[in-house]
């Protein structure tokens, strides 16, 4: 019983990884649609944001990281849990497959 809840919350764990790059691209449409020009929007967006995070790739990267963890982690759950706590880890894995490849497409 007790390691079917270090699993749980190590799948806790990657919905969050997933939720931080969804809160970035979430961010990103609804700046998109406030500014007139390019240069408008990415001031916009970049104001939401520390200092650290000021470079040109900076948010993507960071988006990446948590992206790929949250990957590796629910692969990992895929294998330990049963039912729904599966079918949570499938649905993470989706979505932060899908961030991690419009993340990197959007770098090219």
């Amino acid at each position: 019983m007790k390691n079917q809840t270090k699993w749980k919350i190590s799948t806790l764990i990657s919905l969050i990884c997933l939720i931080i790059p969804f809160s970035i691209y979430s961010l990103w449409i609804y700046v998109f649609n406030l500014g007139t020009t390019q240069a408008e929007r990415v001031s916009v967006f970049k104001d939401y944001f520390p200092d650290f995070l000021d470079g040109r790739w900076s948010t993507t990267i960071f988006s990446i990281i948590f992206s790929i963890s949250a990957v590796i982690l629910s692969s990992i759950n895929l294998k330990h849990l049963k039912k729904i706590w599966k079918l949570i880890n499938i649905i993470i894995l989706i979505l932060s497959g899908i961030l991690l490849f419009l993340n990197l497409f959007s770098m090219m």
